[in-house]
């Protein structure tokens, strides 16, 4: 009798295990997804270094007064009558931010250090660049190497190497003389034909502040 209950609660068992297995086929087969799984979010605490809203409408205040004039009568100038509206923002979009991010992660492990911060640099493209005679930023990760802190790119044996090292001492850089590599890095930062690799990131959009922010 016993041996005949067992038999029965296991046919009932698969029973209704086949019969589970068809409604999921089904549900497949008619394109029906499932729901994901929901995740906890993560706690984030607010950044000690987050400003009001009023606060930043005060700097965008004291740009417009302290700079956006002095550079539209000095492009002016340069280009003639033509008007000019300086830049005044730089965006990136996150899916953007959150690769670049990635990837700096992945380089720096795979070259021993670990970045510390972001450097934002102001920049301008020049009369001959992509968006020609307007400021941008281009950033640039940190880290510790060799006991200095410093911008740093990937060398050609995958190390991790401080950007101030690459330029010869008395040219800090200058886009027209040879870096101790002996690659040109700037001005295009196309480093795809060298061997060196460069972390930076420029190419944001840019313009006037958007209408209704500040």
């Amino acid at each position: 009798m016993r041996t005949f209950k067992k038999m029965t609660y296991l046919a009932y068992g698969l029973s209704l295990l086949f019969l589970v297995s068809c409604v999921e086929k089904e549900k497949k087969q008619d394109g029906a997804q499932e729901d994901p799984p929901k995740m906890e979010e993560e706690e984030v605490k607010t950044p000690d270094d987050i400003i009001s809203l009023k606060e930043a409408k005060v700097l965008c205040e004291n740009y417009e007064e302290r700079r956006v004039e002095a550079i539209t009568e000095y492009e002016m100038q340069q280009n003639g009558s033509e008007e000019f509206v300086p830049t005044q923002f730089i965006d990136f979009d996150f899916k953007t931010i959150r690769k670049y991010v990635r990837y700096i992660e992945r380089e720096a492990r795979k070259a021993g250090v670990k970045p510390d911060s972001l450097r934002i640099y102001l920049g301008n493209y020049g009369p001959d660049g992509q968006d020609p005679n307007r400021n941008t930023v281009f950033l640039l990760p940190t880290a510790k190497i060799n006991g200095e802190r410093g911008g740093f790119y990937i060398d050609g044996d995958g190390k991790a190497q401080l950007i101030r090292g690459y330029w010869p001492e008395d040219q800090k850089g200058s886009q027209e003389d040879e870096p101790k590599s002996k690659a040109s890095f700037l001005p295009s930062l196309n480093v795809s034909l060298y061997q060196e690799k460069s972390l930076i990131l420029n190419h944001g959009n840019g313009g006037p502040p958007p209408t209704g922010d500040f």
